[in-house]
């Protein structure tokens, strides 16, 4: 976060405001740090601490829990209940005892207040206290020890690359509360503990858990009475920033929390988002000041037409009916705005002299694999537009300094989720409200062209001017 601050700072782009620090940035996972309660009263042989995400006003329940233990003792198959026993059950059911430590337990929350986030089935189903010289026993046997970090988390929608990516920023918040960061340098492995699918972002997860496996619990328990050294627990993340934020109130901050992370995921996806200025020794090519951009209209014909009859209310009205209609009109504005540049007719005095010409493609998210094929896509991608829903939400995949969202919020007025995203990463955003005639999206396509191709322009005469100062050009 603090190199994320520094070059917030450096290339001039939104600040950091105090009070966006508060809500967003430093402040706010300092507020989550510091809201700790024990759980496990002194004396004993295991902790167990727990951390109140900051206060949403959003009636009794608190926010998100962290919590962190150590010598806690599981018995994976009990606590995942009817998870392993009635397939396609989704949350574990635990059964008592089936988490044990060696202390008195002291639950400062009320089952209601922690219910939706499933952290009731931690500390009301499955924690009971231990006589110590059988918790002892387990931690001092190394063959029933996992002695390293180890992640619990509970995936809420692992389908849905909006929510799923909450749980990604969760565990990056967790381990800068975390107190004890000289275990993370013996790398932490990630354990789902729930029975819903594998989702999106395997990939990312595995990048995270190296140099161990990711697990899920279902497909391989822990052998019982396992002891694990320093187990942390994401609660699920129904009460975190993005309900933190007020999906219907815009937001105009800098969030250098979800900036740091989206740069953080970045740099672990790096071979499927080459940088595009980094080729190998001898690769040239012959147009070395020419930048290519992309145009990526995000469609949703396939799932629509595989789903119909299936699709909930709120999916049904943002379901475009001229989509036949709108990407041909797309294509020939991306065609007659590259015919306008002196790329194409060096000759015409009144060409656009900016070196930058698009190409125009659309993108059906659930036709290619998350990695590598979305992300490889998503990197090359300057202009991306789409519908409202979760396929906009892959404007995190892009690089702020050198791209712009479109969204249409079809038929979801007051909806502004990417929005606020794309404000909290730094990335034009661009409102199209419910207008979907393709000539409106043509025309306001055409006016974020122009303003991208000048920021990528730019970044690209920076680096190529560095370039060849180092001779390596």
């Amino acid at each position: 976060m603090d190199v994320m601050d520094a070059e917030i700072t450096k290339n001039g782009t939104q600040a950091v405001d105090q009070q966006c620090d508060s809500l967003f940035g430093k402040g706010y996972i300092n507020s989550w740090a510091n809201a700790k309660k024990e759980i496990c009263k002194p004396g004993g042989g295991s902790t167990f601490t727990c951390h109140e995400h900051p206060n949403t006003n959003r009636g009794a329940n608190i926010g998100s829990l962290f919590c962190h233990a150590t010598n806690l003792v599981l018995d994976s198959t009990d606590f995942l209940g009817e998870v392993i026993t009635k397939p396609g059950t989704r949350y574990p059911t635990p059964k008592a005892g089936s988490a044990k430590v060696a202390c008195d337990i002291d639950r400062p929350y009320t089952r209601e207040q922690v219910a939706d986030q499933h952290t009731d089935r931690w500390l009301y189903d499955a924690l009971a206290t231990a006589p110590a010289a059988d918790v002892n026993a387990a931690c001092a046997d190394p063959r029933r020890t996992v002695s390293y970090p180890v992640y619990f988390v509970t995936r809420m929608d692992p389908t849905n690359a909006y929510h799923h990516f909450e749980e990604v920023m969760n565990f990056f918040a967790a381990m800068y509360i975390y107190p004890h960061k000289e275990l993370l340098q013996q790398g932490i492995t990630i354990v789902a503990f729930d029975g819903a699918p594998k989702g999106f972002y395997l990939e990312l997860w595995r990048r995270i858990a190296y140099p161990f496996r990711i697990r899920f619990l279902r497909d391989r328990p822990y052998p019982p009475g396992t002891c694990f050294k320093n187990a942390l627990i994401a609660s699920m993340p129904h009460r975190s920033m993005y309900t933190h934020f007020w999906p219907g109130v815009k937001s105009m901050c800098r969030s250098l929390y979800m900036s740091s992370v989206v740069r953080w995921t970045h740099m672990l996806m790096a071979d499927a988002r080459p940088e595009l200025y980094t080729w190998p020794d001898g690769q040239h090519r012959q147009n070395e000041d020419t930048v290519v951009g992309r145009v990526t209209w995000v469609s949703r014909r396939h799932f629509e037409a595989a789903n119909q009859g299936k699709m909930n209310s709120w999916q049904v009205q943002r379901m475009l009916s001229n989509e036949d209609a709108i990407v041909p009109v797309l294509s020939n504005a991306v065609m007659t705005w590259n015919s306008k540049s002196c790329l194409r007719n060096p000759g015409d005095g009144g060409c656009r002299k900016v070196p930058v010409y698009f190409e125009f493609a659309t993108m059906e998210l659930g036709d290619h694999r998350w990695y590598p094929e979305q992300l490889q896509q998503l990197s090359r991608t300057s202009v991306l537009m789409a519908v409202h829903g979760a396929g906009v939400f892959n404007e995190i995949w892009l690089r702020p300094s050198t791209s712009s969202v479109i969204e249409v919020l079809h038929n979801s007025g007051g909806n502004h989720h990417y929005h606020n995203i794309a404000s909290f990463i730094g990335l034009p955003y661009h409102d199209m409200g419910s207008a979907h005639d393709p000539n409106m999206l043509a025309a306001k396509l055409t006016e974020v062209m122009d303003s991208t191709a000048l920021r990528m322009a730019e970044e690209h005469g920076r680096k190529m001017a560095a370039l060849r100062a180092a001779g390596t050009a």
